[in-house]
């Protein structure tokens, strides 16, 4: 008898044949996108009809205590496979693409499948005449791997009709089992004059892993972020995946449109998203750059489509190009939030307001809260296995673990009192192609100006000066003040636009970092981000950039084969926040009246602040330099770059800067 081959032995010629896409081949990568879908569902039929295999032996009795315990613990780590199917399809296929080739298949349904009918046939059953905690450990795989599937069409299809007749997102959640309430393992006892929180807002509680069998790695358990604002809904989006529920404590009340709230102060100001956060976004939420295009989110090229003055000149728009988005803050936090509460785990509880911190130094165990608005006063009771303080500026965690007498963070902080005031108008575009402007404060000219488009053919306009030169809240005499700009574009652009309504203004504009990551290894149970951890002057634009970086960072280290302690996570979030502290101080530390701990004083940063004058000077009609310098401002690379690149050195200290007109900049 001939010994198989490799390849006869797994039949791999028929195997490789059966992925027939119908979408046709001339379209490419729509074809192999399909073709990932093909594969994905055939191996996951694969892996189930193995489960099946065992879970039939067990059905049908004649198993002892051995045998039961090998075939179950079999059979729960591949479900677990299984699950790591979905989740492997929903980082590699694109929405988009799905939505593209889904309508060719008709009413072909996963509800079809006879395989999914007999396993949760077999596991009822199973369930119903437990074996210990074996039982348990594959009634909870299989919950898990339900929700993981509807986490995915939630991803998918959001509300849209599934096929073969189903209702999408809707019809699986009305399918998937609510699993019992569980208390989580770090409830603490009810401080004097309060009560536990049992309010059902938040996310029904994944199962918790039961036994050996379950996947290695521990899970965060409850978490509670106390804010739903871009960085409070990203990071729960990352944690979700790693915990068995995540509740967002919103204390305003949020609308089912995108509006301003009195939540987030800078509602009505400009906002970008420069190229680093479009890619961590799109890496997170890979569909939120479509939806953003759809609600008419403005994508520019800088410097090639706006006309950037600085440093006394204006930047050749003939420089290599990248990528910024100009949405209003209300457009992008709308679509963030309905993307991230479309996760099976993640609950919002809105109107409700954190008022302080359970548990001890070094091992916080929950939040006290209360609801807005109902005339309740009385604080309530929320345990969790980690508390998330995304508040922003406003933060009072330093206060609240004082409070439990622990030690609140450093401080670093860099005040230059600077203030902005931002208006929206109706205009047309500006002269020679250009569809925005940014004029760069200094400290030699400290006014400064961004005119951006935003969705419905408006624009937005911010104007900004030091502590004793804030823009007026009156829109003629807004408009006036862009008068005083170092060059006089702007001003008559908008001497032709029409206010849409009064400037808004703000102050708020310290650079301030929280060190809680020198807290201490042993601190557990804390999280802190954003803002409240690392506040940046807003008028760099890097704020909702630096978000999406932060949890991007957070992602890569629950990557980890082991759970990575709160002291880990809040490393890698001020670790991710660090190019932009250093862009923002190196900034504003020249600024007249700067004060702070954290303004760069003595010989070494005075000569870097000469050097980094020469950079500034060579960036107008230098593209190499003029490349370096906005990868840094744009986070792509860290400052350190323009130290050590040895084109950038060359140029920058032995090349003449070369100077460009001062008329507005062609195309």
């Amino acid at each position: 008898m001939t010994s198989p081959t490799y390849a006869t032995y797994l039949r791999l010629d028929e195997l490789l044949a059966l992925q027939v896409p119908l979408t046709p081949r001339e379209q490419r990568d729509l074809s192999d996108s399909e073709r990932l879908f093909i594969v994905v569902h055939q191996a996951s039929e694969t892996l189930l009809s193995q489960v099946l295999v065992d879970l039939r032996h067990l059905d049908a009795g004649p198993c002892g205590p051995a045998c039961r315990a090998h075939r179950t613990d079999r059979a729960v780590r591949l479900i677990g496979a299984l699950e790591g199917q979905l989740t492997l399809l929903r980082r590699t296929l694109r929405r988009e693409d799905f939505l593209a080739f889904r309508d060719r298949f008709g009413t072909a349904s996963g509800l079809q499948s006879e395989q999914f009918r007999e396993l949760f046939a077999l596991t009822a059953r199973l369930t119903g005449n437990p074996d210990g905690d074996r039982s348990g450990a594959l009634d909870a795989a299989v919950r898990r791997w339900r929700a993981t599937h509807l986490d995915l069409v939630a991803h998918m299809l959001g509300d849209e009709p599934g096929t073969g007749a189903t209702s999408g997102r809707r019809f699986l959640a009305s399918r998937l089992e609510n699993p019992p309430d569980a208390v989580p393992a770090a409830t603490p006892h009810a401080a004097p004059g309060t009560t536990p929180d049992t309010t059902p807002h938040a996310a029904p509680p994944r199962p918790a892993p039961s036994g050996p069998a379950t996947a290695p790695a521990a899970r965060l358990g409850h978490v509670v972020v106390l804010g739903g604002s871009v960085a409070g809904l990203l990071t729960a989006h990352v944690l979700a995946d790693h915990a068995d529920r995540v509740t967002i404590l919103e204390r305003d009340r949020i609308e089912d449109h995108p509006a301003p709230r009195p939540g987030v102060p800078q509602s009505r100001h400009t906002h970008i998203l420069l190229a680093s956060g479009i890619d961590a976004l799109t890496r997170l939420l890979p569909g939120l750059a479509p939806e953003l295009a759809a609600a008419g989110a403005p994508r520019l090229a800088v410097p090639g489509d706006v006309g950037v003055w600085q440093g006394g000149q204006w930047i050749s728009r003939r420089n290599p190009s990248a990528p910024i988005l100009s949405p209003t803050r209300p457009v992008l936090e709308h679509h963030i939030r309905r993307l991230v509460l479309a996760h099976p785990a993640i609950g919002l509880r809105p109107g409700t307001e954190a008022t302080g911190l359970l548990g001890r130094p070094g091992h916080i165990t929950g939040v006290t809260l209360r609801e807005r608005g109902t005339g309740d006063p009385a604080p309530r009771e929320l345990a969790a296995d980690l508390v998330v303080d995304a508040t922003g500026r406003a933060s009072r965690t330093p206060q609240w673990l004082a409070a439990l007498g622990g030690t609140p963070p450093a401080e670093e902080v860099l005040e230059t009192g600077r203030a902005y005031a931002s208006c929206l108008f109706d205009g047309d575009a500006p002269p020679r192609g250009l569809r925005g402007f940014y004029i760069v404060p200094e400290a030699t000219a400290p006014l400064g100006a961004i005119v951006m488009p935003v969705e419905d053919g408006r624009w937005t306009v911010t104007l900004s000066g030091p502590r004793d030169m804030a823009p007026p809240n009156d829109p003629e005499a807004f408009v006036e003040f862009a008068h005083r700009l170092p060059h006089p574009a702007p001003h008559t652009w908008l001497s032709t636009a029409h206010p849409a309504g009064r400037p808004v203004g703000y102050r708020h504009t310290a650079n301030r970092r929280r060190r809680y990551d020198r807290l201490g290894r042993d601190h557990g149970g804390l999280l802190v981000v954003g803002d409240a951890a690392c506040a940046l002057n807003p008028v760099y634009g890097q704020g909702l950039s630096v978000a999406a970086l932060t949890a991007l960072a957070l992602s890569r280290a629950l990557a980890a084969p082991r759970t990575p302690t709160a002291h880990t996570l809040q490393r890698a979030a001020l670790r991710a926040a660090a190019p932009a502290w250093d862009v923002a101080t190196g900034a504003d530390s020249p600024m007249p009246g700067a004060t702070g701990n954290a303004v760069r004083t003595g010989p070494t940063a005075r000569l870097l602040t000469r050097y980094l004058d020469r950079v500034r000077a060579h960036v107008p009609g230098d593209p190499v330099v003029c490349t370096a310098n906005r990868d840094v401002l744009f986070l792509l690379a860290p400052p350190r770059t323009l130290l050590t690149s040895p084109r950038v050195l060359r140029r920058t200290l032995l090349g003449t800067p070369v100077p460009t007109p001062r008329d507005l900049p062609t195309p």
